[in-house]
């Protein structure tokens, strides 16, 4: 089946183990494979022997279309905390006696100093108050005048990220999800032709530490991540080779069985005494660059070509029933197309 890739993906961010956001408005879901090969020359003419390859790189873009403060901090290497500092902009009337207004916030210290600025309304320039308390100080203003006011405050409400001089950038789990569609005549009987997806998987994506918020008046700002894959050693398999993440490609309606294309049995040609046994080991062998792997005896069906010689169980188990030769085919059950495979028993 032919298919293409297109579209942007949607990505899952964890941080350790926690799942820190989702991206499903990415504009922008670019994976770049490097590799630096050099070449190995010799002899006559210099000719090319071969090529060592070494400096592997996996670096990811994501770019998203929605602000997302959680991406900036990644960035940065920084967490996210409770509370920020905030601007109060409201319009506030003189208090009766004048020479003051009453803040609805409880104002903070800007460069040291608890201050503000007022104006009157018409006014193009602002002026500094002293505030004492809530109460910030407006010089001969008169009572139920009303003035523009800005000053600091200390919002609980909000998240603040602290933008260090010096600074880390995180170290992130990413999992990116794009969409397969189907580039020849689908069977499928539904009104779309996707017909899968491409998942990636990088356990250690550790981030450039650059973020560009672009800010102009005819437009909004994306934020994006950017970042380097590193190695990881895998801790489930016996494959000492480290690997910077996997790609897994899923079809609907696919099984791992309608892609195999013959069976092989791993024993080759097996010698038994009478009543003596030996389970046989099935590899599948798929059709392209997959590569074939052992499958369990319950995904297949066996049979003996001379039961007076030599039987065999639904386990694969093969046993010696007198002296003969015998030939055990197993092959995938449900799956006709698939080439059996055949191994000789010979019982003395």
């Amino acid at each position: 089946m032919q298919k293409f890739l297109a579209g942007v993906g949607r990505a899952l961010l964890f941080k350790g183990n926690q799942l820190i956001g989702v991206a499903k408005t990415l504009t922008d879901s670019t994976l770049n494979f490097s590799n630096t090969g050099e070449e190995i020359r010799g002899g006559a003419a210099n000719a090319l022997w071969g090529k060592y390859f070494h400096d592997s790189n996996l670096a990811v873009t994501l770019t998203d279309a929605m602000f997302n403060l959680e991406y900036v901090a990644a960035s940065l290497g920084v967490n996210i905390e409770s509370g920020g500092i905030s601007v109060q902009e409201e319009s506030l009337a003189v208090v009766s006696g004048g020479g003051s207004v009453t803040l609805s916030k409880t104002p903070i210290a800007f460069d040291g100093t608890l201050i503000g600025w007022y104006k009157l309304p018409a006014d193009a320039e602002w002026s500094v108050g002293t505030i004492t308390g809530t109460t910030m100080a407006i010089p001969g203003a008169t009572a139920n005048t009303t003035y523009c006011v800005k000053y600091f405050w200390q919002n609980a409400d909000a998240r603040q990220i602290t933008i260090k001089t010096q600074y880390v950038p995180s170290e992130l789990h990413v999992t990116i999800i794009n969409d397969l569609w189907a580039g020849d005549i689908t069977t499928d009987t539904s009104e779309t032709t996707k017909i899968g997806r491409l998942i990636t998987d990088i356990p250690r994506l550790q981030m450039d530490g650059n973020q560009d918020l672009a800010l102009t008046s005819t437009g909004a700002a994306t934020v994006s991540l950017t970042g380097s894959a590193l190695a990881v050693s895998s801790t489930d398999t016996c494959e000492e080779d480290p690997y910077y993440g996997t790609m897994t490609e899923e079809i609907a309606g696919e099984t791992w069985q309608s892609k195999v294309v013959a069976l092989a049995i791993e024993n080759g040609d097996i010698t038994l005494a009478t009543a003596g046994t030996e389970t046989l080991i099935v590899r599948a062998v798929y059709d392209g660059m997959m590569a074939s792997n052992r499958i369990p005896n319950s995904a297949c069906t066996f049979v003996s070509s001379a039961e007076g010689a030599a039987t065999v169980a639904n386990t694969g188990v093969v046993t010696g029933v007198a002296n003969g030769t015998a030939w055990i085919a197993a092959t995938l059950t449900g799956y006709p197309s698939a080439a059996p495979g055949v191994v000789e028993v010979t019982v003395s």
